[in-house]
Parts: C-alpha cells; structure tokens; sequence
C-alpha cells in the first residue's frame, strides 16, 4: 500500500510538471511548425514514390492497388491523380520534375528536424549545440525511412493475400509464412514509427536521458498516436471537411491529424524529461514555495509537493533539540536545507564553543565546503526540534542547474557569509549580540 501511494504520488507530479511545463512553453506552436514541414515533405515524397512505382511496377497491378489503399488509409489519395492506374501519363512530368521534388524534400526534411531539434532544446532545457553529420542525418533518412515502413506494411499485406502458400509443400510452414506477412503488415509501421521516436528521444538531447526510459516512453508515445488515429478514425469524418473545403479537405485533415501527432510527441518527449528530474523540480518547489505564484498554483504545489511523504523520506531528516548536524573541521559535503525549526551556527575559539549566530527556516547552509572545497569551519546544532532536507552535492549541481533563482539564492546567500566573514562580524538573526571572528581567508574552511 505504500509502494502504491508513491508510485501514485510520483506520477502525479510527474503529470502535473509536464502539463504546465508543456503549456508555459507553448510546445503546441512547435507541434504546427513540425506539422506545416511535414506535409511539406510528404507531397514531394510520395510523387517520387508514385514515379518509381510507374516506371517499375507496370505490370503488378496490384501492387499499385495496394498503393493506392493505403494512400486512402493515410488519408493522402489527394496525390493519387483520378486513379492509380493512370500513373503513366504523368510519369513524363514526374520525371522532369524529379530534381526539384527531391530538392523541396531536402529542404522540408531539414526544416522539420530543425523544428524538432528546437522545441527538444526548450524541452529538455538544452541549448547545446548538435552534432551537425548526426542531425543532417536525421533530417534526410526520417521521412524516406518512415515510408519505407510503410512500404513494407503494404508488401507483407500484398504478399499474405497474393501468395501461393500451397506451393511451400509442408502445410506448418505455408501457416508459419502467412502468419508472418500479416505480422508484417500489422505491426511494421508500429515497430519503425517506435524506432524513430525512441532514436528522437535518445539521439537529439546532448544530455541524453537513460536508455530503459527513453525506450518505456517512446513505446507509449507511437502508442498513443496510433490510439489518436483510431480515435479520428471514429469522431471526426473527413466527409466533411472534403464537403466544406472541396479537395483541400484532404488536406486540412492531414495537417491536423499529424499536428495532434506532434503534440503527442513533444508531450511524451517533455515527460520523459520530467520523469528523469521530478526530485529536483520537487525539491526546487519545496524550497522557493514562498516565490511568487497564483493562489492555485500555491495549492497544488502544496498538495503534490509541500505534503509529498516520498519526497520528504528520501531526502528529509528530523532533528532533536541539541543534536549536532555539522562538526567543525568535518570533512563532509552534504548541504543542508532548514525547513522547520532553529539552528544555531557555533565555533570552537581557545577550546570554547562561540554562538556566531543562528539560521531560520528556508535557508541552505553547508554549501560553502561543498562549493570552496574546504573543511567545515563551524559547528551547527538544533536549537529546538527541526527538520532539514539533506542534498549530495550531484543533487545541488542538478537544482542549480535546473533552477536559476534558486541559484542566485545560493550565491547570494554566499557571497553574503563571505563578507560578513571577511569583515569579522556574523550577525545573527536570533542573538541579541555579535562576535568577532578572525577574517575569512580562501582555505581556512567553510560551513
């Protein structure tokens, strides 16, 4: 039951992040300019193909009916001119006009990547540079590799209606063979469309996300396009949109359908993301909630993360009054975020402890060790009951990464101690009193 609430717990959070990280960042505009490139790059493809198909499968006329079935299926039988069959008298045009259908779907490709490479670099908070061979690959094989899927769905369906099985002989193996070409056309563009958005996922991050997620997500991903197909399929007829738009209305249904195909994407795509970062955007939630936001992101927040026992098990630490958290001279490097309670910040001076002063709540201290490199130079104990989140310092190098004002918080709150220090004064925010200390030098430690 409590593996359940968690795992409950931890994808609530998940989904909430990356529906408000999806909308904030107006993913839905990067999904109409991939959308606007692709049919871009499927006019000039599938004319190629129409072409190669006349010139070399004249005498398979069912071959070009199957063709044209799935031209239907996919909703692009606007390219087939009248029928299939009359193919040949426009073969001489596809031919002379083959060098600028193959430059517009160079260029189509290579906008379409461009947009995806894009919106990856808002999703996964990226501006690296890409691998240019590695990208202008991408931009070329995609398109021609997804229909070259779709190709092979259309032999495996030609091959297990056409085929002479009886004349393999042995009646387990003409089984076996039918068996495999309807699996082919059943589920080759499912596997090629999950191969591409699993290479997307993997390839296109320079911070790459880890390979048994990447593969989770990109199966749910193709999945949920394939379910967005079936759900068209039934709610929205293309009838009308031919009735109101004349023979636009192939058209408009195709970019919206591939437009809803691309949001899925770029959905999949930034859950994946926050998947991999949830205790981080978790942790920068709990410790900025006093930052500025609506009263129902207050609530929410509150709710998914404020009161998060998963979140608050991993990483949280009740003390008791007394207990020391940090010893002088420690060699440690956890840091340490005051949540509740009090804390007061001691130095060993001529073997006597001096009070330097205290810490409230929502503050971070031990990053100074951490971050110079030294010793801890003072000892901090509770003063009253508390409770304190304990982060590694790889967890503070990923919330300073993914969080700038958190961030500036932490060198704000450092160069403050710094000077406090240098000028041999710490005030402290509960005594009634300051210390003189001896002025702060690079290697003399830090708290």
């Amino acid at each position: 039951m409590k593996y359940l609430h968690e795992r409950t717990s931890w994808f609530s959070q998940v989904i909430y992040v990356t529906l408000n990280l999806f909308f904030k960042t107006k993913m839905q505009n990067h999904a109409a300019a991939v959308a606007y490139y692709s049919l871009l790059s499927i006019a000039p493809l599938m004319l190629f193909v129409i072409y190669l198909l006349n010139r070399h499968f004249q005498g398979y006329p069912e071959v070009l009916g199957a063709f044209a079935e799935m031209l239907v299926t996919l909703h692009l039988d606007f390219l087939n001119t009248d029928s299939i069959g009359k193919m040949h008298a426009i073969s001489g045009m596809l031919s002379f006009s083959g060098g600028v259908s193959l430059l517009i779907l160079l260029w189509s490709s290579k906008g379409l990547m461009k947009s995806v490479q894009s919106a990856f670099a808002v999703i996964f908070a990226d501006s690296s540079k890409r691998n240019f061979v590695l990208s202008l690959t991408l931009s070329f094989l995609s398109m021609p590799f997804l229909f070259l899927l779709l190709a092979a769905s259309m032999y495996g369906d030609y091959q297990a209606s056409h085929y002479d099985f009886a004349s393999v002989g042995i009646p387990f193996l003409a089984k076996l063979l039918k068996f495999s070409f309807r699996m082919t056309g059943l589920f080759a563009p499912f596997l090629g469309i999950w191969a591409i958005v699993f290479l997307l996922y993997l390839q296109i991050p320079h911070n790459r996300p880890r390979f048994s997620s990447t593969l989770i997500y990109s199966f749910f991903c193709t999945a949920s396009v394939y379910a967005l197909e079936m759900l068209f399929a039934h709610v929205v007829k293309i009838e009308q949109y031919i009735s109101l738009y004349g023979s636009l209305g192939d058209i408009i249904f195709v970019l919206i359908w591939v437009y809803f195909g691309f949001i899925q994407f770029f959905l999949w795509a930034q859950f994946l993301f926050v998947a991999g970062r949830i205790d981080v955007i978790a942790l920068e939630k709990i410790f900025l909630a006093s930052e500025e936001r609506t009263r129902l992101e207050h609530r929410i927040d509150d709710y998914l993360f404020n009161r998060s026992s998963r979140i608050f098990r991993k990483y949280g630490q009740s003390c008791s009054k007394g207990e020391t958290i940090i010893r002088q001279n420690d060699d440690t490097a956890s840091i340490y975020y005051l949540y509740s309670g009090q804390v007061g910040l001691y130095r060993e001076n001529s073997g006597t402890e001096i009070r330097m002063g205290g810490l409230r709540p929502g503050e971070i201290f031990g990053e100074m060790a951490y971050l110079l490199g030294e010793r801890r130079t003072a000892t901090v104990v509770a003063e009253t009951d508390c409770f304190l989140f304990i982060l590694s310092p790889e967890t503070l190098e990923a919330l300073m990464g993914y969080s700038t004002k958190l961030s500036r918080r932490i060198i704000e709150s450092l160069c403050q101690r710094i000077a406090k220090m240098n000028k041999g004064v710490l005030v402290s925010g509960f005594a009634s009193s300051t210390h003189k200390l001896p002025v702060f030098k690079p290697g003399a430690g830090a708290v």
